[in-house]
């Protein structure tokens, strides 16, 4: 699986947009970030990123915060009140159980209230620096066309076992914008793929075009 990590690595550099909270990466930014990139798009998330972070720069103004004040800072992005309760929720135990200093290894950030594999994986990674995988549709869509993966935790399985120890940020980045831009729910772009001499899908389509 080396050369396919390379592969994933390399592409990735080459079409990698650097978000904010892609450029600047602390456990904070990451998990704030990830929270409201649920269920929306980047673009929306860019809009009130830096805002929310200049309103709230750490977790204990999350946690100081009142529900209201939270929901008035999401409003633009909408499911605003589902997105203040997570992050109370998250914010509560990082205070409570963790002294208000975020975790940085996969299995406590996993056990947090409202994080969750994904979310666990993605700070550990991106804001932490620590090998782990990061597992969301996109990622799940690609595992599963790609080599056969089927299910969150088959998924979680397979990737601790190809993640890089170093390079695992663009490893991931890239696993999640292959099935984002590439590997695409309405269909895959095969010829766009870094994945595709690996992958089980374009095999299979490419010996049915032959018969």
């Amino acid at each position: 699986m080396e050369g396919l990590v390379d592969a994933v690595i390399k592409w990735e550099k080459e079409h990698w947009v650097p978000y904010p909270w892609r450029v600047d990466r602390t456990p904070y930014k990451v998990l704030v970030a990830e929270v409201l990139l649920q269920r929306t798009t980047r673009k929306a998330v860019s809009r009130v990123y830096d805002t929310f972070l200049s309103e709230f720069p750490d977790i204990s103004s999350i946690y100081r915060a009142s529900p209201q004040e939270l929901e008035l800072a999401l409003k633009p992005i909408g499911l605003y009140k589902q997105r203040a309760t997570r992050l109370k929720e998250i914010t509560k135990a990082i205070v409570e159980v963790f002294g208000g200093t975020i975790p940085c290894d996969y299995a406590s950030l996993n056990g947090i209230y409202g994080v969750g594999p994904y979310i666990a994986g993605a700070v550990s990674s991106f804001g932490c620096g620590k090998k782990a995988p990061v597992v969301d549709s996109n990622v799940m869509r690609s595992l599963g066309r790609a080599f056969g993966v089927k299910g969150p935790r088959d998924a979680i399985e397979f990737l601790w076992g190809i993640v890089p120890e170093s390079g695992h940020e663009f490893f991931n980045y890239g696993l999640v914008d292959l099935g984002a831009y590439v590997c695409t729910y309405r269909g895959p772009k095969c010829s766009e793929c870094p994945l595709r001499p690996y992958c089980e899908y374009y095999a299979s389509s490419t010996a049915s075009r032959a018969r």
